[in-house]
């Protein structure tokens, strides 16, 4: 490997880091730093990044975001588009998002992505969803 090739491990390695600090809990309070509260959810998203299409597994779903388990994420900052239909709902969801977070687990696999607008009423319908359980 060579030198430019280690520093740029070293670099991803830091940013993510800083990703999974800023995903966890805030160091002087102790809270939550996420705006929505998400729950653990095991169902297939479709996801547009640019002209690619891929089909990822969550980990946790909320009003406010999604965490992918086992994902080669994305770059920080990375625009998608989500599409999903939740458990008993026959209509999708589309949202579009911003990956937030990367490679939160020791095997590098794994990315947040933040909602930032939700089509028509998806977000009654995940509120719905997470207030059933």
């Amino acid at each position: 490997m060579s030198s430019r090739d280690r520093r740029a491990t070293e670099r991803r390695t830091h940013e993510q880091q800083v990703a999974l600090d800023r995903r966890q809990n805030d160091r002087r309070t102790g809270r939550d730093r996420r705006e929505a509260s998400r729950v653990p959810l095991e169902l297939w998203m479709e996801e547009v990044s640019g002209d690619d299409v891929y089909f990822r597994r969550t980990g946790n779903v909320g009003t406010g975001g999604v965490y992918f388990d086992r994902a080669i994420p994305h770059a920080l900052g990375t625009m998608v588009t989500l599409k999903f239909a939740l458990p008993g709902d026959k209509e999708m969801v589309v949202a579009r998002g911003e990956a937030v977070s990367a490679a939160g687990s020791s095997d590098g696999l794994g990315m947040g992505v933040r909602f930032l607008t939700i089509e028509g009423d998806g977000e009654k319908r995940i509120k719905g969803y997470i207030r059933a359980l």
